[in-house]
């Protein structure tokens, strides 16, 4: 009788320190999953030139630089004459852990707008349409940007062309 009851107390311990052992790693596991904190981070992270067209005997160029924190492209464009073109693709990376939607591309000045369209005739710059693009986690967006002199029975002369563009996203 005495030896059964030594048993029970044995396998009672045996079972009330495997609980203990559990509740450490169920407790460690819950204390990793509340410290997650789900952080919001897309930005502009790389550009690069993917073409350039010369239509006159001098090279088109331009600059671009990644600004307020990859929020803002500061860009500048030099077009000699007609048929120049430049051609670049800006990466949209989320960075962080929640899936991300481009709202938009803010263009400034916007020259889609007549007056400022006028600013810069011949010369027409157009932006891929990312508006409403979900970008998962660790994922990224192509957004290509193109700017083109196009040809006119007047004189060509050089044109520099400003532009920002500002991006506009929300968390899903």
């Amino acid at each position: 009788m005495i030896h059964i009851r030594n048993s029970v107390i044995v396998m009672l311990c045996i079972t009330v320190i495997c609980m203990a052992f559990g509740f450490i790693v169920l407790s460690v596991h819950c204390k990793n999953e509340a410290d997650k904190i789900d952080s919001f981070d897309v930005s502009f992270s790389d550009v690069r030139k993917t073409s350039s067209v010369r239509g006159t005997d001098l090279e088109p160029y331009g600059n671009i630089d990644i600004t307020n924190s990859g929020l803002e492209l500061d860009m500048s464009f030099v077009l000699n004459g007609g048929n120049d073109e430049l051609s670049y693709i800006a990466t949209i990376k989320n960075n962080g852990t929640l899936p991300a939607e481009i709202v938009d591309v803010i263009e400034s000045p916007d020259y889609r707008e007549d007056s400022f369209k006028k600013s810069i005739s011949p010369v027409s710059i157009s932006i891929s349409n990312v508006k409403g693009k979900i970008i998962p986690p660790g994922d990224d967006v192509e957004l290509k940007i193109v700017v083109y002199y196009t040809p006119s029975s007047s004189l060509n002369s050089p044109k520099s062309i400003p532009l920002k563009l500002g991006l506009l996203v929300k968390s899903r």
